[in-house]
């Protein structure tokens, strides 16, 4: 069922004002991206509000990849939680070309990076409380997964959380490198279309006059 609302065409912006907004726009997602780097990798906190997509794309990974066995299952909490903001980045970078939304799903991927870290580095101590635990003494993912019951090398936890930190610089570097090289490549369209008519008139090239007799001014 169609209403009235339906046939009303999308608004188009005037060109020079939606690149002005785009310019705006990346500016906002390197304040974000900034933001989220700053807590998680430089901090080592939680990113206030977005700590909640992360855990429900966490917990997501677990349900999905469930049926391939408990280990694959474990990883894949930590391992969704970072690998889906990361291929939408990359889908957005390789099939629309769009730099600042690339940027912000890398820079959200880098943060789940370094979350991560943090619940990689608890697994030889259990100190972090867990989501949903209904015993004080529950183990975690990564306890459980370099614990006796599968890798049993719990006391590579630290190194391992350090190189998915490192990792996880790496990325938010990028995705910051990203959002900057947006808010000058839309300036640069910005200034463009402004010097764009000026352009025009001094390009065109002038024709010589050719003077005329006064026999064929009146004809």
């Amino acid at each position: 069922m169609t209403t009235e609302m339906d046939s009303f065409p999308p608004v188009q912006l005037p060109d020079d004002i939606q690149r002005r907004l785009n310019v705006a726009k990346a500016a906002g997602a390197l304040l974000l991206i900034a933001v989220w780097g700053w807590f998680a990798l430089v901090r080592g906190d939680q990113t206030p509000v977005f700590v909640y997509l992360n855990i429900a794309v966490h917990e997501v990974g677990h349900v999905l990849f469930r049926p391939f066995g408990e280990l694959t299952m474990l990883i894949m909490g930590s391992g969704f939680e970072v690998m889906f903001p990361f291929a939408v980045g990359a889908y957005f970078l390789l099939r629309k070309r769009d730099l600042r939304s690339t940027a912000v799903a890398w820079g959200w991927a880098a943060s789940a990076l370094a979350s991560a870290a943090t619940y990689i580095g608890d697994a030889d101590d259990g100190r972090l409380a867990l989501l949903g635990a209904t015993e004080p003494d529950a183990a975690g993912d990564w306890e459980r997964i370099l614990g006796v019951g599968f890798f049993d090398k719990v006391y590579l936890a630290d190194r391992i959380a350090g190189a998915v930190r490192t990792v996880g610089f790496v990325l938010w570097g990028v995705a910051l490198c990203l959002a900057v090289w947006a808010i000058i490549r839309n300036r640069q369209l910005v200034r463009a279309a402004g010097a764009g008519p000026k352009a025009r008139v001094t390009a065109e090239p002038r024709v010589p006059l050719v003077p005329i007799h006064e026999e064929e001014m009146w004809r």
